[in-house]
């Protein structure tokens, strides 16, 4: 397994993870917010996770049968979150880094969390974004989303349809990133168009984290949901704030399944207050592979 990272902000600061969610990449992080916690001192770490951006695509295990792995059969799905939580401590593991505070959204954010029950002593502070605690009944996916999940749409792609954007600009902005992730992919020779069903199956195959993740010792953490997401229904967020201890909760009440530039700036401040609080302080960039 090789990872695609970046390290950006001074080698000797506090590393803040940043983890994407479905099919995402590294490159989708907006750079103003990788900027903001550079500039209060930290060093920001981001990735692609497995089956995404230029890491290693398990394209040999085929197509997983996500409905047989919905309705029990767990052991069809080629990896969990658990595994991929695994890729991180792998991770952090070559580059010398010992603990971390994490930032998870959607699918990165549930990431997050399994890492958080693996490896506690490793997390000083956990914000979780868009994601959900894998408990039966909450966060669960409308139809509209379910469906555009399904039968993916080239001309209204997913990002758009639990997106929800509020104006023309918004809606040019998610294109936007669309296009720059096909473009990297494209420059890397990478074509793999069922990568993410493989990601979506490890969610669907990893267990509720609700229980575990409520006997954990609190610390510092933040809870980040959208009113109006499609694809992860606001009670993902609830249930995850409900089982933190010591955790807070933002809701934005416009807010689809997206973090648009908007909410950026009010994000970014709960972020570096909840960071702080776990003890944070209060530029170049290196890129590489990590491989095993």
């Amino acid at each position: 397994m090789q990872l695609h990272y970046e390290r950006t902000g001074p080698p000797d600061r506090p590393v803040v993870v940043l983890i994407h969610g479905l099919g995402g990449q590294l490159t989708d992080w907006p750079e103003p917010a990788i900027t903001r916690f550079v500039e209060a001192g930290y060093q920001v770490l981001t990735y692609d996770q497995r089956d995404s951006g230029l890491s290693t695509r398990l394209t040999h295990v085929g197509i997983p049968d996500l409905l047989s792995i919905y309705m029990g059969r767990r052991e069809l799905a080629p990896y969990t979150l658990a595994d991929m939580a695994d890729d991180l401590l792998e991770l952090l593991d070559r580059l010398g880094i010992d603990q971390v505070h994490l930032v998870g959204v959607s699918m990165g954010a549930m990431v997050a969390q399994q890492f958080l029950i693996e490896e506690p002593k490793r997390v000083l502070s956990l914000i979780s974004m868009l994601g959900s605690t894998g408990r039966t009944g909450v966060g669960q996916p409308s139809e509209m989303a379910l469906g555009a999940l399904m039968n993916p749409n080239r001309e209204e792609p997913l990002e758009l349809v639990v997106g929800r954007p509020r104006s023309a600009r918004e809606r040019q902005a998610i294109l936007d990133r669309i296009d720059r992730g096909a473009a990297r992919l494209a420059a890397a020779g990478i074509d793999d168009p069922v990568a993410s069903v493989r990601q979506l199956s490890a969610v669907l195959a990893s267990p509720d984290r609700s229980t575990a993740l409520s006997t954990l010792a609190a610390l510092p953490s933040l809870v980040v949901h959208g009113v109006l997401d499609p694809l992860v229904n606001v009670s993902g967020g609830i249930d995850t704030f409900r089982v933190l201890a010591g955790s807070r909760l933002l809701l934005f009440a416009d807010l689809g399944h997206d973090l648009p530039a908007w909410c950026w700036d009010r994000l970014a401040t709960e972020m570096l207050d909840t960071i702080t609080e776990a003890g944070g302080v209060g530029c170049g960039a290196t890129t590489g592979y990590s491989g095993r």
